[in-house]
């Protein structure tokens, strides 16, 4: 289905990319961690998003994203095992231990006031695998939602020791096509469990051979127990889709995963006040998808910054989405076309923007 799309304004804050890992209290204030090759810097509303001013990030600052929960706390985690360092070449049963971050407050955020657990996951058949950065990794935990049961689930990405499909383009070591999975936890954090494998290569094959698996997942919950996920399937320097796959039992299982758009990393998945999910993502083209049923069926593209270039000149793709009013949705995000044009060194073209856009 088609669908119009109209930008209310728009606004560049300068050198920057990565600004992905936001996060918004009830009461209207958000915050968005923006990565430039010297250091980072914030991006501050207190409307929801609709407009920001550039701070300076604070030293105490974590590049987490929170998330405020049912008892007004928040919650944030980890994206790397904290003890992945030690067991590259373990054959045994490796622990993921995984970070959780809380605060009693968006102020304490801001402060640093921050409290840090490490909590251990049995996470069975987990591997010690390779990223597509030339990086080691024993998984990756890429989101989390609380869900209207009070579970609080985490999406994540990496290899099983059962996965064997390489990837034909990485020549200088063993790249196997990535699996997503979820844990979760029953009591507020407090301790979290193996769920289930979202999808695999193995049993959901990526007809696109520039795929790198599935990863970078995010989901929503559409209706109670009914969740929408979105998976990136590609890597930085090639293009594939974006999958969404869905759940009826809060994550127990899961739908084989369905192209809904040729590209895109990271999707951010928003439930709008009407029902209307978004998913906001980028790579060649920075763009949203807009789904009117409950994930079943996609807009196209609504291409809100378009640019055609590999990874050195493209958009990373990493955005943040809020929805600032009804039926107006605020998107940060960066590219690189102005950088390009001022004649920027390769690795310092993209400068961040953010825009409202009626959807």
């Amino acid at each position: 289905m088609g669908r119009k799309f109209e930008i209310l304004s728009k606004k560049c804050f300068g050198a920057g990319h990565y600004a992905c890992n936001f996060t918004l209290s009830s009461d209207g204030r958000a915050v968005v961690p923006v990565f430039f090759w010297d250091g980072k810097y914030i991006l501050y509303s207190e409307d929801y998003g609709a407009s920001f001013e550039k701070r300076e990030a604070p030293s105490s600052l974590r590049s987490v994203s929170f998330k405020e929960l049912s008892d007004g706390t928040f919650f944030g985690v980890g994206e790397g095992n904290a003890v992945h360092r030690a067991i590259y070449d373990y054959d045994g049963i490796i622990p993921y231990a995984l970070p959780v971050y809380r605060a009693k407050s968006f102020d304490d955020i801001l402060s640093g006031n921050v409290t840090t657990e490490i909590k251990l996951v049995d996470i069975p058949g987990l591997a010690s695998g390779w990223g597509d950065s030339n990086n080691r990794h024993t998984g990756c935990a890429i989101s989390f939602r609380e869900l209207s049961n009070g579970d609080i689930i985490v999406l994540m990405y990496g290899q099983f020791k059962e996965d064997n499909i390489r990837c034909p383009y990485f020549t200088e070591y063993d790249f196997y096509l990535y699996r997503t999975w979820a844990i979760v936890s029953h009591d507020g954090g407090a301790t979290f469990e193996y769920l289930t494998t979202v999808a695999d290569c193995e049993t959901y094959p990526i007809p696109d051979v520039n795929a790198e698996g599935y990863c970078e997942a995010e989901c929503v919950e559409a209706e109670d127990g009914h969740l929408v996920a979105a998976l990136r399937t590609g890597g930085h320097e090639v293009y594939s889709p974006l999958y969404v796959s869905h759940s009826y039992d809060f994550g127990a299982t899961w739908s084989a995963p369905r192209e809904v758009c040729p590209w895109g990393v990271l999707p951010r998945l928003l439930k709008m006040k009407d029902g209307r999910i978004v998913i906001a993502s980028g790579h060649i083209h920075t763009m949203l998808l807009v789904s009117e049923d409950n994930g079943e069926t996609w807009s196209e593209p609504m291409i809100i910054d378009p640019c055609d270039g590999k990874w050195d000149r493209s958009p990373s793709g990493y955005t943040s989405v809020f929805e600032c009013s009804p039926g107006v949705v605020s998107l940060v995000w960066d590219d690189p076309k102005e950088g390009i044009a001022e004649g920027r060194e390769p690795g310092k073209v993209r400068q961040v923007y953010q825009a409202r856009i009626r959807i």
